[in-house]
């Protein structure tokens, strides 16, 4: 009976954990990341949103890219949980339905709060990820 009341309380507390990281999970839209100190130059984020639309058409709009991250939240809170996601991690989102690749850097505030930055952000079949990096999939 003891085994139960464990197995119950350890799911109740990884309940509440799951529950307060989805409470602060924080997206930042920082696609000036590594500019540098000159400010009239784009950063390659900047070039990016605008990069695919002489081919398709479409400005990569900040209400496709922030979609992309909400429909995956669950999941990046189940990869911090069991501890694949954490300070420093960079992993990618693809968005199947948009074609959005986005690259991000996981930041730890504290073991409940968490910031996504957005690194940069590209449309497109052939973006290649890294050896051994994590690629959430939105569909």
């Amino acid at each position: 009976m003891s085994l139960l009341r464990e197995t119950i309380r350890k799911v109740l507390i990884l309940e509440k954990k799951i529950a307060a990281i989805q409470a602060n999970l924080t997206v930042t839209m920082n696609l000036k990341y590594q500019r540098g100190n000159v400010p009239v130059i784009k950063s390659h984020a900047e070039k990016q949103k605008k990069r695919d639309c002489s081919k398709s058409g479409d400005i990569i709009r900040d209400y496709d890219i922030l979609n992309s991250v909400n429909k995956v939240k669950n999941d990046i809170v189940q990869y911090i949980v069991i501890g694949d996601l954490y300070d420093g991690v960079q992993f990618v989102i693809k968005d199947e339905s948009t074609l959005l690749n986005i690259p991000i850097l996981i930041q730890e505030v504290n073991p409940y709060e968490f910031n996504l930055v957005i690194k940069t952000v590209m449309r497109g079949t052939d973006f290649y990820i890294g050896r051994g990096q994590i690629v959430i999939t939105a569909k």
